[in-house]
């Protein structure tokens, strides 16, 4: 009989489905997790301490008091038990707890981490998993998530519990809600100078904003941000602004997934929004629409918002410092065409915000935006150590509300980056499979010469064991997910602004790979 397989940390924390086996999530998991968990911080952290040059001889609950971490949650079945439990496990090694008090966006957690100066923290979510699942995100000092060797220092720890029902645990007081200054914090990223609020207020004033939570944790709080930040005219989809762990309106609780943005869409329509902004469950991804010029509406790809943003955010460091942008190697290459020719410091890095967040360094530079693919945007990364879809939502309207004002949109800017750097279009392919490891293996024994008729060179991906196809304008990127049992192929092909076959390149690309897939 075989052994029930370990949760690991992936791309963005554990995920698991729901259920009392010892690979599930449940309360027993959650104990042994956070009982490795805080053994390791315990150890880390003291011995940071212990070896600091003022106080050698301090122990790690003298001077400066006990470990201190926050655990917050959102709302999937069990999370509020998840956390509770969490919380007390915590309490129970000797931390000092702050347990969040009602489901809040995962960003809420780097961002207590950093104002507070506390020594970690835990989200429980799966994100935009189906609603089957949850999970176990963890961040560090730093505000930033753990990765690399300290996920496998953790995992560690947690195989040396044994028995979970053995762990001290103690209960904890939930804190008051920290909601409102968090709110706050972002607000004033986009608050403008006194000279110019007159003409700012009435610009936002005039924005239309169509919105939804996708059932999850975001409703409130974009909600109330977009109220304080000016704007007035704000219309959410009702059928999704609360709540509900059954994610009953969409098949997959993910803006990406065709069919999640439709509500959205017919809301817009009703209003005759300008621009629309769809949040994922856990509210720290964002998707952006907006209306074209015949009066329909579309929704971005996180390609295309990503490189958008960037010309719009990274500028604000030009002055003092050289900005530092960074994009993950499955995100399109149009961001490094833009760094390139404005003296931009591109990076590039593996997939996932715990790698893209670490781009930079003090002795290397000064991050100022990162983006992946997957509508992940991190637009003040001095405030929050990851990405933040309520930011990124007040950026994106902020900046349409001036667009509309000159009678620009978002597809005006688009055209003007295509215009200058070749036109990008890309796409993806999601094979989900049992066995999405060996799907990948089987494609690298039998590489295609030609893609879309363009020959092709392959190689293997730096951070996976994924492969990269490539040729002149066509891309093509298959890699294992780091979250679902799935292999994923990203799409590009990039073409002068002049060339009309772009879309139709894309398609036989799209064709070709899938066609090479169904012969493995």
């Amino acid at each position: 009989m075989s052994q029930p397989r370990e949760l690991t940390f992936g791309t963005a924390g554990m995920r698991a489905p729901i259920g009392p086996a010892p690979d599930q999530m449940n309360v027993m998991q959650i104990t042994r997790i956070t009982a490795g968990l805080a053994a390791w911080l315990s150890q880390t952290i003291g011995q940071e301490r212990n070896s600091h040059p003022h106080t050698p001889h301090m122990s790690l609950f003298s001077q400066e008091g006990p470990l201190r971490v926050v655990v917050g949650y959102d709302a999937r079945y069990g999370s509020p038990n998840f956390a509770a439990a969490a919380a007390e496990v915590f309490a129970g090694a000797g931390f000092e707890v702050t347990l969040l008090p009602a489901p809040a966006p995962t960003q809420l957690i780097p961002w207590l981490i950093r104002s507070r100066g506390l020594d970690a923290g835990v989200q429980i979510t799966a994100s935009h998993n189906p609603a089957g699942y949850n999970g176990y995100k963890v961040y560090f000092s730093d505000g930033r998530q753990i990765h690399g060797p300290d996920e496998r220092a953790i995992e560690d720890a947690i195989r040396l519990i044994d028995d979970p029902l053995q762990v001290p645990r103690v209960m904890v007081r939930p804190t008051t809600d920290q909601l409102r200054r968090y709110i706050d914090d972002v607000v004033d990223l986009i608050a403008p100078p006194q000279a110019d609020l007159l003409r700012v207020n009435n610009e936002r004033a005039a924005l239309k904003v169509a919105y939804t939570a996708m059932h999850g944790v975001g409703g409130r709080s974009l909600t109330q941000a977009l109220q304080a930040a000016g704007f007035a005219q704000i219309f959410p989809v009702p059928a999704q602004h609360y709540p509900d762990p059954l994610f009953p309106t969409v098949s997959f609780p993910n803006p990406e997934e065709p069919g999640a943005t439709d509500l959205l869409l017919e809301t817009a329509r009703e209003y005759d929004a300008d621009i629309m902004i769809a949040l994922d469950p856990d509210a720290d991804r964002c998707a952006v629409g907006y209306r074209r010029p015949d009066g329909s509406h579309v929704m971005l790809r996180g390609d295309d918002l990503g490189p958008l943003l960037a010309i719009r955010l990274a500028p604000r460091i030009e002055a003092t410092k050289r900005p530092v942008v960074a994009t993950s190697e499955v995100s399109s290459r149009l961001l490094s065409h833009i760094a390139n020719d404005r003296g931009w410091d591109y990076r590039e890095t593996c997939t996932g915000f715990k790698h893209l967040i670490r781009a930079a360094d003090e002795t290397s530079g000064t991050l100022a935006f990162a983006y992946e693919e997957a509508i992940g945007t991190a637009p003040a990364p001095d405030l929050v150590g990851d990405k933040d879809g309520i930011a990124t939502a007040l950026f994106a309207c902020d900046w349409a509300a001036e667009l509309k004002a000159q009678g620009l949109t978002f597809a005006d800017e688009l055209n003007s980056l295509y215009k200058r750097y070749g036109r990008f279009r890309g796409t993806q392919i999601a094979v989900r499979s049992s066995d999405p490891h060996g799907l990948i293996v089987a494609l690298r024994s039998h590489t295609p010469d030609t893609l879309a008729g363009v020959p092709v060179t392959a190689e293997k991906l730096h951070c996976s064991e994924g492969v990269l196809f490539e040729g002149y304008g066509v891309r093509a990127l298959a890699r294992t997910s780091g979250t679902e049992n799935k292999a994923k192929f990203y799409l590009e092909v990039h073409q002068p602004w002049e060339a009309e076959n772009t879309e139709e390149l894309l398609d036989q690309l799209k064709a070709d790979v899938e066609r090479l897939v169904e012969r493995l």
